[in-house]
């Protein structure tokens, strides 16, 4: 394969990384802590919002399966989400002054659900596209490390491009995080990149159109329509490969939203991290984008997929908790501000790195069991298996952020705080639980993803079989 089709293939990736870094990283701190929404009100507009999305994922990848077009059975759908996405990312981070709580409520779900729908109309078929792309075994993890590095450089970039443009410290703004007028322009921003990324990535993938699988389901099953989508994921996670995959990602993603619902808490009230900071730790990402796919290519070829991805998952847990654990112990408040951030940002990197070579390992697996499924069915449904996958991965943010506003309320952190104003029972706590506690969760991936039944002998069976079937 070209390196300019992966290159284009991967940059759409970054629209989902810019969603990633704005609803993870920045949303729920806005609505809480800036406009006043309640933390368990806020985590239920999230959880609300995936609900919905998650019948729009398998109706857009099983509809996208099945049609039949001149340009393809992904591109239209790509395209069609560009514009809506842009629209409504903007209105989710400019909602008008003066809302009451229940309104303010309202508008956060309705914009949330909004763009995550124009958000499926490109991932969804997105996904589906790279694994009809690549379909060699070693190929695939190549080819997702294309797209999972543009998701984690699009989280960075907005990051770091958010703390240290958008949200500077001022005199009237100490922190500038606190700034109200700043998210609105914050907003706009990642609706245009987002946008921009989609379209560079649908126009550059289009010349390989011809060469794309087309559907090979029969006209009973197309007659059938999108809303059997729904019923028909079920039906997919009767494959023990896929329904391997599907929860081990559920509830990896589900854990890192929690996280990355928290960071600017954990950031700002636990180390005491200024806006400015915060951009410097995001900049740990780059060590994790340099190296996890070297990881990834390096453990899965020294040991099976599925032994790979758990050892990746434990390593990055058990360093990424190093710090707050230190802070736990009293080991991290002696030091120095410089020393301080260096420890954080190095544990970071490292971690992400295990962490994102994880995910790329199980995006690869995810390949191996639709192979499995079309040499048990004759279908090529890869839409219908990555509308789940993308249903994981968008859950990151809705779970992620339901069960960071039930900590928040279980630990009674105060909202529109202040650093100085904030208990310190309440820090405290809420060390306890993104160190310790986040650490038993994480390690518990493993038990799913060592299920795997799929191994590097297994899957040169199926496609041999693949390969003798369509000879005949």
């Amino acid at each position: 394969m070209k390196f300019s089709t992966k290159l284009s293939y991967g940059v759409g990736q970054f629209s989902d990384g810019v969603k990633q870094a704005a609803f993870n990283t920045f949303l729920f701190f806005y609505y809480n802590q800036i406009l006043g929404l309640s933390a368990s009100l806020a985590g239920l507009a999230a959880l609300v919002a995936l609900v919905v999305d998650a019948v729009s994922d398998p109706m857009v990848g099983q509809w996208s399966d099945r049609i039949r077009t001149r340009f393809g059975r992904r591109h239209p759908f790509m395209l069609a989400g560009i514009v809506p996405f842009a629209i409504t990312m903007y209105l989710l981070f400019a909602p008008p002054a003066g809302l009451s709580e229940t309104t303010l409520f309202f508008w956060m779900v309705g914009f949330a659900v909004l763009v995550r729908i124009a958000l499926t109309l490109f991932f969804v078929p997105h996904l589906s596209l790279g694994a009809e792309l690549a379909s060699g075994y070693h190929e695939r993890t190549s080819l997702i490390g294309y797209r999972v590095f543009f998701t984690y450089f699009g989280i960075l970039a907005i990051s770091v491009i958010g703390f240290v443009v958008f949200f500077p410290n001022t005199e009237t703004f100490p922190n500038g995080l606190m700034n109200a007028d700043s998210y609105p322009a914050f907003g706009l921003f990642c609706a245009v990149v987002g946008a921009l990324a989609m379209l560079v990535s649908t126009l550059g993938t289009m010349k390989s159109i011809p060469t794309l699988a087309t559907t090979t389901a029969n006209d009973s099953v197309k007659k059938r329509g999108a809303i059997f989508a729904i019923a028909d994921v079920f039906t997919a996670l009767k494959q023990k490969a896929f329904r391997v995959v599907f929860t081990s990602s559920l509830y990896f993603n589900s854990l890192a939203g929690l996280i990355q619902t928290l960071t600017i808490y954990i950031a700002t009230y636990i180390f005491g991290f200024s806006p400015e900071t915060l951009g410097i730790l995001a900049l740990a990402l780059v060590v994790a984008i340099i190296f996890a796919s070297n990881i990834a290519q390096f453990t899965s070829k020294r040991m099976d997929k599925r032994a790979a991805a758990s050892l990746c998952v434990v390593i990055g847990a058990c360093i990424a908790v190093i710090p707050t654990c230190f802070y736990l112990l009293g080991w991290l408040q002696p030091m120095a501000e410089g020393s301080k951030i260096l420890f954080v940002f190095l544990a970071n990197g490292i971690s992400q790195a295990f962490f994102i070579a994880f995910v790329i390992l199980v995006d690869s697996m995810l390949t191996d069991s639709i192979d499995q499924h079309y040499l048990d069915t004759g279908k090529r449904e890869e839409g219908l298996f990555f509308a789940a996958r993308a249903f994981a991965t968008k859950a990151s943010y809705g779970i992620g952020a339901f069960l960071a506003g039930i900590a928040l309320e279980i630990i009674a952190f105060p909202k529109e705080a202040a650093p100085q104003d904030v208990p310190a029972e309440a820090v405290w706590n809420l060390a306890l639980f993104a160190g310790p506690g986040c650490l038993v969760l994480f390690a518990a991936t493993m038990l799913f993803i060592r299920r795997f039944p799929i191994d590097r002998i297994e899957h040169d069976r199926i496609m041999g079989e693949i390969e003798r079937s369509t000879d005949r």
